[in-house]
């Protein structure tokens, strides 16, 4: 099989790009064609709030080029995915449907967590991240995606509004001292979070910050310059630091002149610098790499393992994790709830093993079922449990076994209310490991009822006649402790011990459920 012609367009706030593939069966990507307009239509809606009738004509007239050359390549595939301008945009609809009118192209508006997370995956991809969390971070005309992960992950996503046409917009002199401060109050709270997860390597990608990487790259005397195709380079943080410097203090009009910076991108990439060197001040990470992969790779390999017909051929070893991930940016699960939960509902199965005596297999169905369970959404909010048990069931994560997919689409289905059978094609037997499950996982649930994350930690201290959970929260948790009042009985049914709640909040308060 010589694999199949997949054409991604990434519709950005700054530029508008082309990348046609041929995906191998080995999810290997060979490159056809590439294109890129430098269209700036952030700049548009950050200052006037909807796309000009300038602006529209030109995104058409680009996207039809690039549905021509897509289709003169043979591609059997073509999808364009739309960020941060068409998502602010008041006129993104009337954009879209000019599109669709000229091109047949039916453009998807992602969200920024969709976005983070087909560019990590396209990272994850081009780069061997090993088993220790690394910190991404994709600089666009509009947002800022950084991405917490490691190889078989992503545990954390967030897009800032830091883009740097959006910066443009609202700083028009780069040279005024509130720039800073802004982009270290936007800044400040979501790096604090991931650096909590002791990242080992900041990994950059995109167009800005891999023009400000190769001026480093030809900063540093010991670099060879030869091009050699790789997909990841490293760069050193003191270079970096180096053309960070060398950009800001060299004027717009000549910063043509930088190796790596063309001529287009002159007027933005001093924002660029100023969020990178925040970045770094604030990460202190000596190792960093470049990567060339980013958004439009991401969109070719999620469009490719989408697709059956394809029956690519993939790492045994990332099955597992990668098919449930598949599902979850399938059905626009919230990755952040649902990491969230999923962490503090394996953390109950660790701390009341003694109660439950459910073997490490178990522990992996549930971290599964708490990724998964709010899949059924995606249908409709109501019954969203039930509705999720049937989605796991029609388009089960490969590489698990029936049995397996039929206890994951149990514990999803009984995670909200009411009593937990086992289903008819299951053994009686598993009916324990589903209503413990079922259990934990609507603790772990109620934990987030506001969706906000906002419970820090968790402690557990078990006697004869109860189940102490002592919770610390950053704020007030008024619609976690409605939701864990509704979702104990089971919890208490099971583990026959008095579930009690005490919450320690930020202010110093104490709550009791």
């Amino acid at each position: 099989m010589n694999g199949v012609i997949v054409a991604a367009m990434d519709l950005g706030s700054n530029s508008f790009h082309l990348a046609v593939f041929r995906v191998r069966p080995d999810l290997t990507l060979e490159s056809v064609a590439k294109e890129r307009e430098m269209l700036r239509l952030g700049e548009h809606v950050y200052r006037d709030g909807s796309f000009s009738d300038e602006a529209i004509s030109a995104a058409v007239r680009t996207v039809a080029q690039f549905h021509a050359i897509s289709e003169s390549f043979g591609a059997q595939v073509i999808v364009a995915k739309a960020t941060a301008s068409f998502r602010d945009a008041e006129n993104a609809q009337q954009l879209n449907d000019a599109i669709w009118a000229r091109t047949g192209v039916k453009v998807q508006v992602i969200s920024g967590h969709e976005e983070a997370t087909l560019i990590f995956d396209a990272i994850r991809a081009a780069c061997h991240l090993g088993s220790r969390p690394v910190l991404g971070a994709d600089l666009g005309g509009g947002s800022l995606e950084l991405m917490l992960g490691d190889q078989r992950q992503l545990i954390a996503a967030r897009s800032l509004r830091l883009g740097v046409g959006r910066l443009r917009a609202k700083f028009p002199d780069e040279r005024s001292d509130a720039i800073e401060d802004y982009v270290a109050r936007e800044l400040g709270e979501p790096l604090a979070t991931m650096i909590g997860y002791l990242p080992t390597r900041l990994i950059l990608t995109s167009g800005t910050m891999n023009a400000i990487g190769r001026l480093a790259l030809s900063l540093d005397h010991d670099h060879d310059d030869r091009d050699d195709g790789l997909l990841a380079r490293a760069v050193t943080r003191s270079a970096l630091e180096h053309a960070v410097e060398l950009i800001l203090s060299t004027p717009e009009s000549e910063r043509s002149t930088l190796k790596g910076v063309d001529e287009r991108r002159a007027a933005t990439v001093g924002y660029g610098a100023i969020i990178l060197a925040q970045v770094l001040r604030v990460t202190a990470l000596d190792e960093v790499w470049l990567c060339s992969w980013a958004l439009r790779e991401g969109i070719v390999l999620h469009e490719a393992q989408s697709q059956e017909h394809f029956a690519f051929a993939i790492n045994s070893a990332e099955l597992r994790a990668d098919s449930v991930r598949e599902l979850m940016l399938r059905y626009r699960v919230d990755g952040r709830h649902a990491a969230f939960v999923a962490r503090f509902a394996l953390q109950l199965f660790d701390e009341l093993s003694p109660l439950h005596g459910l073997t490490l297999e178990a522990r992996e169905r549930l971290g599964v079922a708490s990724q998964l369970h709010d899949i059924g959404a995606f249908i409709n909010r109501d019954q969203h449990d039930r509705h999720g048990q049937y989605l796991v069931k029609a388009s089960p994560p490969r590489g698990f076994s029936r049995r397996e997919i039929a206890v994951i689409g149990a514990i999803i289905g009984s995670h909200t209310k009411g009593e937990v059978e086992a289903p008819s094609d299951l053994d009686p037997s598993d009916l324990d490991e589903i209503q413990f499950s079922a259990a934990l996982l609507r603790l772990a649930d109620a934990l987030d009822r506001s969706h906000q994350q906002l419970v820090t930690d968790l402690e557990c201290n078990i006697s004869t006649t109860a189940v102490e959970l002592d919770l610390h929260a950053d704020s007030d948790l008024s619609a976690e402790r409605y939701a864990l009042r509704r979702k104990c009985r089971l919890f208490e049914g099971k583990f026959a011990r008095q579930l009690l709640v005490t919450i320690s909040e930020v202010d110093g308060s104490t709550h009791h459920v």
